[in-house]
């Protein structure tokens, strides 16, 4: 039986679903041209085309960064991403820096601090609060949660491909610090006295403002 590399999942996945998702937006597309503007169903479809271009930039993004290069970057706003996290799922923005921005894949970031929310609430985490602070040219954006927290033993190895320690597939964190790797930046985990706090460090592009 050949296996396939977890490291590798990612980029295999990525190259087998571009043409279902390609052919699934098709579809939507033609949808939406059927539903005028006022059809409350129109909403629905709008956020659905939303989700697949979404779904698409991360496939773009994975494929790229699986191959050994770059995923396409540009600038985007910080507070713009934490906003649209916490809103998504509910989250505590605490601290969100104004003007500052970064240079890199904003639906890979932002899906990495998706990875570290959903984690939290599926370790028992009641509240979920955001932070992010500028020092210098670097931005820290932290996720902290009251959940049932992470094994000592298991600190060392929480980012390793394969490795769970709910019984996952052992990606979740895996892909959150290949990401950050990829944009040059570092991740952290820090246990609580109740819950964890994972803490993200990335180059800025631009910042006019610190978050103390």
């Amino acid at each position: 039986m050949i296996g396939i590399p977890v490291e590798r999942l990612p980029g295999v996945l990525g190259h087998e679903l571009r043409n279902p998702l390609a052919s699934a937006m098709t579809g939507v597309m033609l949808a939406r041209e059927l539903v005028d503007t006022g059809d409350p169903r129109a909403a629905v479809l709008d956020g659905v085309l939303a989700d697949l271009d979404r779904i698409t930039a991360l496939i773009d993004g994975w494929l790229a960064t699986a191959r050994g290069g770059a995923p396409t970057r540009s600038d985007f706003g910080v507070a713009e991403m934490l906003l649209r996290i916490a809103a998504r799922h509910g989250a505590q923005l605490v601290c969100v820096p104004d003007g500052a921005s970064l240079h890199g894949n904003a639906p890979l970031l932002e899906r990495a601090l998706d990875n570290l929310v959903e984690n939290a609430r599926q370790a028992g985490a009641r509240t979920v609060r955001l932070a992010a602070q500028v020092l210098g040219t670097e931005l820290t954006v932290h996720v902290e949660d009251d959940g049932c927290g992470i094994a000592a033993p298991d600190l060392p190895q929480i980012f390793r491909a394969g490795f769970s320690g709910r019984g996952g597939n052992g990606l979740g964190l895996y892909s959150v610090a290949t990401t950050v790797a990829a944009h040059g930046g570092s991740i952290s985990c820090q246990p609580l006295q109740r819950g964890t706090r994972f803490s993200l460090k990335l180059p800025l592009q631009a910042a006019d403002a610190l978050c103390p």
